[in-house]
């Protein structure tokens, strides 16, 4: 099983983060027009399943959900910052450099729980988990009460582990796409050009 050894080591080029570059990193996140298109997606998919029934439909029900998104991420990304910067975590994703569609699905799937250390081993992360909670469980607070309950935080909980396990894998897979890309215009263009 992919986890029976989380003391990867790491190559030399996965330096240690330093203090600047975790806050340059925090603050870009915060910032970061693709966390806002994942909030406006995310309140989109609430409103068209009517979640929680109290928010009405229309925009206001809408803007109370993204609201509700980015109330969450926000407490997530910022438990997460303070507690890796304290506890010397690395959360960042990097590719794994491995081979074959089954170890690089495992390390990408681990990555999703899983923080470097400043010694290059990997070990459980604790400030994504306490990150993640904090958002699934505080939003609780501001939610109505159909929407209270320490299960409801428990699957938002879980919702956002597995939503950063299958963006893992999406980074992992990602450059090879853009290369096939890349590579399939490369050839399409030489056969274009026809010697005269």
């Amino acid at each position: 099983m992919w986890l029976h050894n989380v003391r990867i080591r790491l190559t030399l080029s996965k330096k240690q983060i330093e203090r600047r570059e975790r806050t340059r990193i925090y603050l870009h996140i915060m910032t970061n027009p693709l966390g806002y298109l994942k909030a406006v997606s995310s309140a989109g998919i609430d409103q068209w399943g009517k979640k929680p029934e109290e928010w009405e439909q229309g925009a206001s029900g809408y803007g109370k959900r993204f609201a509700n998104i980015l109330g969450q991420y926000s407490i997530q990304r910022t438990v997460t910052f303070g507690l890796s910067r304290a506890l010397h975590e690395d959360n960042r994703y990097f590719n794994s450099g491995k081979r074959g569609i089954w170890s690089r699905t495992g390390y990408a799937v681990a990555s999703g729980i899983l923080a470097r250390r400043n010694d290059g081993t990997r070990h459980l992360s604790i400030s994504q988990l306490r990150g993640v909670a904090s958002g699934a469980f505080l939003s609780r607070s501001w939610q109505p009460s159909s929407q209270h309950s320490a299960g409801d935080g428990a699957v938002s909980f879980g919702l956002t582990m597995a939503s950063n396990m299958v963006f893992g894998v999406v980074k992992e897979f990602l450059p090879d796409l853009g290369r096939a890309i890349t590579k399939k215009h490369k050839i399409e263009s030489k056969v274009g050009k026809s010697p005269n």
